[in-house]
């Protein structure tokens, strides 16, 4: 399907690929199940692989009410219910992450890998607060990164945008990158405020029996992880805690074959 607007091919929003037992793979705000197209490669042959892209974003369906962790939570459900899975290994990025510790939570998961997770500080910190300003400006600015599909314009975010999300952003595969730093413009859920709940992804890891892997991206610069969780997760019997060294907030990008690992051990 293409914009006629601008002539941008919109992506597919649902990926099902390989064979074994049931993997869900959430993605980060504003981003596409693009980015885990490395790990999809890695795991194909271990894994019945669901990619979806979230309600609102890119490629992905348009909800029927606004993007919450709680309401993501629900359409992944019921995208589960129709696939026929009763159960799935969950992996999450930032706030994919929130939302795969949310449907544990409920019962839902076989396993979670939660990578640099959304959710992991204290209800009121300060520096959840200022990352939600943050989060508020960047959704007003957007639009702009629609100009990102112009080679020119795209040379200069491949060096600037990507090293938000990557700490080496040489490495990502240029057909992900470019989807990749097109994405937020194309993201409509842009009220941070109703995306933000009261309620913090580290009040419920308690609830969470199942196996559990949280990975902390060492060059994080979105959820620095010295700020947010590093000091507040502990492991537990049923839960790791795993910090991936050079990597930044969407690891997947640059070293999926290191968070396929994560993946793969958390769910064997």
């Amino acid at each position: 399907m293409t914009n006629a607007a601008n002539s941008v091919a919109t992506p597919v929003g649902l990926s099902r690929s390989g064979s074994g037992e049931p993997l869900l793979l959430l993605h980060a705000f504003t981003q596409t199940w693009h980015c885990w197209g490395g790990v999809i490669n890695e795991l194909s042959n271990e894994f019945d692989m669901l990619a979806p892209t979230l309600p609102f974003h890119w490629g992905g369906p348009v909800g029927d009410r606004p993007l919450t962790v709680a309401a993501g939570a629900d359409h992944l459900e019921a995208l589960m219910n129709e696939t026929g899975w009763e159960t799935a290994h969950i992996a999450g990025n930032s706030l994919g992450g929130w939302m795969a510790l949310e449907l544990a939570r409920r019962g839902r998961a076989r396993s979670v890998t939660a990578i640099a997770s959304a959710g992991l500080w204290q209800r009121g910190s300060r520096h959840a607060d200022r990352l939600r300003r943050k989060f508020q400006l960047s959704a007003y600015l957007a639009p702009l990164s629609r100009g990102f599909a112009n080679p020119t314009l795209a040379a200069i975010g491949k060096a600037t945008t990507m090293r938000v999300l990557c700490h080496r952003p040489g490495l990502v595969a240029p057909e992900l990158a470019v989807i990749a730093l097109q994405s937020a413009g194309y993201c409509t859920a842009r009220d941070i405020n109703a995306i933000w709940p009261t309620d913090t992804a580290l009040g419920m890891l308690d609830q969470i029996t199942t196996p559990t892997t949280i990975v902390f991206s060492a060059r994080d610069r979105v959820v620095p992880p010295s700020r947010f969780g590093a000091q507040l997760v502990t492991p537990s019997a049923s839960r790791r805690v795993v910090m991936l060294p050079d990597v930044g907030h969407v690891p997947m990008l640059e070293a999926p074959g290191r968070v396929a690992a994560e993946i793969r051990r958390t769910a064997t």
